[in-house]
């Protein structure tokens, strides 16, 4: 092997351990031999999670990181959920898939503690929600206010104080907050089944993966 090869994974493999090691023990960091699918679609992204999901809401989910041009499996597929309707190519509010496409992971969530990040992360508490009214100038955001006098339909929203949201990360789909074009779309813990729109792992795979993620990570999705 020659010696700038040793060197460079030397290096990839010390900036990856942590996360390839928590969340998947039997997978080592693989060097892509072909670019990955999404590869001429996340544009500058260092940092993809690829999810490939199924129309009965399986998902297969794998952590990449580039390194010197090249991209790294970190992980190897990870078991996974997206929506109980699979995956569609137009999100909207009350049909249970999963959008198509690729999506920002601007910050983390979680009624945990924070893990170790450099992404920003809120600690969630029963005051804290995701708009869902879509006659509210806030849906499709984060809100905090003690239930019963919030400015908004707390029926049509979302309490983040729950188990699936132990930890999460925000998942950047419909950014203009097109009322009724889909909202409250997160990276989260599994349940063991579908989810009503967003992809879910692992909690520990999903600890390690929010603490390697960086800004400007984002999240790409297609059907299996």
């Amino acid at each position: 092997m020659a010696p700038a090869v040793r060197r460079a994974l030397v290096s990839i493999a010390s900036a990856i351990a942590p996360l390839a090691l928590a969340a998947s023990a039997t997978a080592a960091p693989t060097m892509a031999a072909a670019p990955p699918w999404f590869a001429g679609q996340v544009g500058g992204a260092q940092q993809v999670v690829a999810v490939l999901g199924d129309q009965t809401g399986h998902a297969n989910v794998e952590v990449w990181g580039k390194y010197n041009g090249q991209w790294w499996s970190m992980t190897g597929p990870l078991p996974g959920h997206v929506g109980s309707a699979g995956v569609t190519d137009h999100a909207r509010d009350g049909y249970p898939a999963t959008p198509a496409g690729v999506f920002t992971l601007p910050w983390a969530f979680g009624t945990d503690p924070a893990p170790a990040t450099a992404l920003p992360y809120h600690r969630t508490g029963p005051n804290d929600w995701w708009v869902g009214d879509v006659k509210s100038p806030l849906y499709n955001s984060f809100s905090q206010c003690a239930p019963g006098s919030c400015p908004f339909s707390e029926k049509e929203s979302e309490q983040l104080a729950i188990p699936q949201y132990a930890l999460a990360v925000v998942m950047g789909v419909n950014p203009q907050r097109t009322p009724g074009a889909g909202g409250a779309f997160f990276l989260h813990v599994q349940d063991g089944g579908p989810t009503a729109g967003c992809v879910s792992i692992d909690k520990e795979a999903l600890r390690s993966l929010i603490t390697w993620l960086k800004p400007g990570a984002v999240i790409a999705i297609r059907r299996a």
